[in-house]
């Protein structure tokens, strides 16, 4: 339970790190009235902060993928668990009409 804790308490640190140094250089940005890819200093403004953004959700999803294998193998493997859990469901069936067959004579 302490490996959750701190696990998330990673996930938000590194979230709070990347936010601040996001609108660090979206200050710096907003000064100098810089651009990126000849855009307006306000819509490099807005990339910038589209892409602090998708930082802070990959890096948070990098954490978790690399910490939690059980969760990286259900991911990956997530069609073959579907495929499993169905291939169950079938076989629970028949069990379930067999034992009513059986009740029932």
């Amino acid at each position: 339970m302490n490996s959750v804790y701190i696990l998330v308490a990673v996930i938000l640190a590194t979230g709070g790190i990347i936010g601040s140094v996001g609108e660090r250089f979206e200050k710096r940005v907003r000064k100098q009235r810089l651009s990126l890819f000849s855009l307006r200093p306000k819509h490099t403004i807005l990339l910038i902060a589209f892409f602090t953004g998708v930082l802070i959700s990959a890096s948070t999803l990098f954490i978790v993928y690399a910490t939690d294998a059980g969760l990286r193998s259900t991911v990956f493997q997530i069609d073959a668990l579907q495929q499993d859990i169905s291939t169950k469901q079938e076989e629970l069936n028949v069990l379930i009409k067999q034992i009513q067959i059986i009740e029932n004579s």
